[in-house]
């Protein structure tokens, strides 16, 4: 019986590795694809998007409030450009932790102005209905028109959303911070 229980077992794992390496392709593209998308959303009037960077930025950054070096997130901004082939603006993913797991965020800058287009939530674990909220575009629409030298933060010029302020942090925190690490990244790497 041990012997028929352990080929079960071998067998089953085989077909599932197989399952994978054949439908693991296939996902990834189809997250490529959505969060092209997405990218196409936050930069109004973009036809064609180019991946700037691609390796993780091997410096950190000077996190006095924890007094050590934090790991620098934003290792992949996409760049947007029309139909003419001009540069519309860049955009990057933020993360930060929320009420319920990690908020992440598609932020997109204007090329010329160095401001926010848009943002757009791209997954969060956040409570339906309250923390959900973060969604919105009445919340989102607050970060409209935010440079790098705004604060970026609730009860300053961000408005928390009422009885939702971990998840409306999480998205303020990680707008400013990967907004930091992009500006310098993008503009570093002009």
């Amino acid at each position: 019986m041990v012997v028929v229980l352990t080929l079960i077992a071998m067998v089953s794992a085989g077909i599932l590795s197989l399952v994978y390496g054949f439908t693991s392709v296939k996902i990834e593209e189809n997250a490529a694809l959505a969060l092209e998308g997405s990218v196409l959303e936050v930069l109004p009037g973009t036809s064609k998007v180019n991946v700037v960077r691609l390796n993780p930025d091997e410096l950190g950054v000077d996190d006095p409030r924890e007094m050590r070096e934090r790991e620098q997130k934003t290792t992949l901004i996409y760049q947007g450009e029309n139909d003419q082939g001009q540069l519309v603006g860049y955009a990057f993913v933020g993360e930060a932790n929320g009420y319920s797991g990690t908020v992440r965020v598609l932020v997109g800058v204007d090329e010329q102005t160095d401001k926010i287009l848009n943002i757009k939530v791209l997954a969060h674990t956040e409570t339906p209905g309250l923390g959900s909220k973060i969604e919105d575009e009445s919340f989102r629409k607050q970060f409209v028109d935010k440079s790098v030298n705004d604060p970026i933060k609730l009860g300053e010029d961000i408005d928390l959303i009422s009885g939702a302020t971990i998840s409306s942090r999480a998205v303020a925190e990680a707008v400013r911070r990967g907004f930091d690490d992009a500006s310098a990244v993008y503009e570093g790497g002009k």
